[in-house]
C-alpha cells in the first residue's frame, strides 16, 4: 500500500515539473519575443520578395492516348493464362515510358522549338518567343561572347554555330529542366487509363498553346513513321518486286498479243506454233509470278496497317488558361510560420544549452 502512494506520489512530482518546466519555456520566449522576430524578419522578407518577383505562368495540358496493337495471338494466350493466374507481363506501361521520353528528346523538343507560331500578335519560331518569355533574357544580358539579346535566325540545327548550339542547349535545359531544377515542360500518364499528358507553363497563354499543339503533332508524327519503318520497308521492296513482274508480264502479253498478228500467213505451221507456245508459257509463268506477288503485297499492306499506331488527341489547351501566381498572403504566412520556427528554436536551444552548463 505504501508502495503504491508512493508510486503516486513520485508521478505527481514528475508532471509537476513538466508543467513548470513547460511555463518556464514559455516565459524564455516571451522574454525574447523580439529575437524571435528579429530572426523570423528575414524569412517573411524572402517570401514576399519571391512571390512578388516571381512572373505569372499560364499551365496548359494536352492530353491523348495510343492504340497499338501487340498481336493477336499474344493477347490470346496472354487471356488464357491469365485465367489461371498467370501474369505473362504487359508492354504497355513501357510504350506509356517510351513515347513519354520520346516526347522529351531533343529531336521531337526541336521540331516544336523550330516551328513557327503566333504569340501576343507576333509571328516567329517558338524557341525565340521562349527565350522572350523566360528567364534566358535576363541571364544572357551580361554575356559577352554574343548570347545577349541573342535570337535564332533560322531552324537549321545541322548547321548550327557554336553560339547557337550553345544557346540551344541552355533552352533545352529551360524547357526540359535538370536533375535539380524542373523545366516548364513536363509529361505523365495514368496507369488504370494509359491516357497521357502533356504540360507546358509558358508565361504568355499563347505560347503554352503553340508549344503543346506543336509538340503533339510532330510526336505522332515522328513516333508513326519509326514504328512503321521497317514494314514500310519491306512493302516498298515487294510493291517494287510486284510493279516489275507486272510490267513484265505486260511486255510479255504485247508480244505474243503482237506474235499473233504477225505470224499469219508468215510463217510455217510448226514455227508459228512452237514460238507461239514459247510465249504464252512465259506469259503463264508470269501470272502465277505476279499473283503471289500480288498475295505478298496484301499480307505486307495488312502488316503495315496493323503495325500503324493510332495515336488520338484527347483533349488540348483551350484559351482562355487560366493564370498561376504566388499568392503574396500565402507566401508572407509561409515566411512568418517558418521563420518563428526557427527562432523557437534557437531560444530554446539557447535556453537548454545553458542549463545543461549550469547544472
Amino acid at each position: 500500500m505504501m508502495e503504491s502512494e508512493e508510486r503516486i506520489y513520485d508521478d505527481e512530482i514528475t508532471l509537476k515539473e513538466l508543467i513548470l518546466k513547460i511555463q518556464e519555456y514559455w516565459r524564455e520566449l516571451w522574454r525574447h519575443w523580439l529575437l524571435i522576430g528579429l530572426i523570423a524578419l528575414p524569412f517573411f522578407i524572402y517570401k514576399v520578395y519571391d512571390a512578388y518577383t516571381t512572373p505569372p505562368v499560364f499551365p496548359g495540358k494536352l492530353t491523348f492516348m495510343v492504340d497499338e496493337d501487340e498481336g493477336g495471338s499474344f493477347r490470346s494466350i496472354s487471356g488464357l493464362l491469365g485465367q489461371f493466374g498467370f501474369n505473362t507481363g504487359s508492354t504497355g506501361k513501357y510504350n506509356l515510358d517510351k513515347i513519354l521520353e520520346i516526347s522529351k528528346s531533343r529531336r521531337v523538343v526541336q521540331m516544336a522549338l523550330f516551328s513557327e507560331a503566333v504569340v501576343g500578335g507576333k509571328k516567329d519560331l517558338i524557341a525565340n518567343h521562349i527565350i522572350e518569355y523566360s528567364d534566358l533574357t535576363e541571364r544572357w544580358s551580361d554575356d559577352t561572347t554574343g548570347l545577349k539579346d541573342f535570337r535564332f535566325r533560322n531552324n537549321g540545327i545541322d548547321n548550327f554555330s557554336l553560339l547557337e548550339n550553345r544557346a540551344f542547349k541552355g533552352l533545352l535545359r529551360v524547357v526540359n529542366g535538370t536533375d535539380k531544377d524542373p523545366g516548364i515542360y513536363q509529361t505523365s500518364y495514368d496507369d488504370e487509363t494509359g491516357i497521357m499528358s502533356l504540360e507546358f507553363n509558358g508565361r504568355h497563354p499563347d505560347l503554352s498553346i503553340a508549344f503543346l499543339d506543336s509538340l503533339f503533332f510532330k510526336l505522332r508524327d515522328y513516333y508513326v513513321e519509326n514504328s512503321i519503318e521497317k514494314a514500310q520497308t519491306t512493302y516498298q521492296i515487294i510493291k517494287e518486286k510486284t510493279d516489275s513482274i507486272a510490267d513484265a508480264l505486260a511486255a510479255a502479253e504485247y508480244s505474243l498479243a503482237d506474235f499473233i498478228d504477225r505470224s499469219q500467213n508468215v510463217y510455217s505451221a510448226r514455227e508459228g506454233e512452237l514460238q507461239r507456245s514459247r510465249l504464252s508459257a512465259q506469259v503463264s509463268r508470269l501470272q502465277i509470278l505476279y499473283g503471289e506477288a500480288m498475295k505478298n503485297l496484301q499480307l505486307s499492306e495488312m502488316t503495315l496497317r496493323n503495325k500503324e499506331p493510332f495515336i488520338t488527341l484527347i483533349d488540348s489547351p483551350l484559351p482562355p488558361l487560366t493564370i498561376q501566381q504566388e499568392s503574396l498572403i500565402r507566401s508572407a504566412l509561409i515566411g512568418i510560420i517558418l521563420g518563428t520556427m526557427i527562432g523557437v528554436t534557437f531560444v530554446l536551444g539557447r535556453k537548454i544549452y545553458r542549463d545543461t552548463m549550469n547544472s
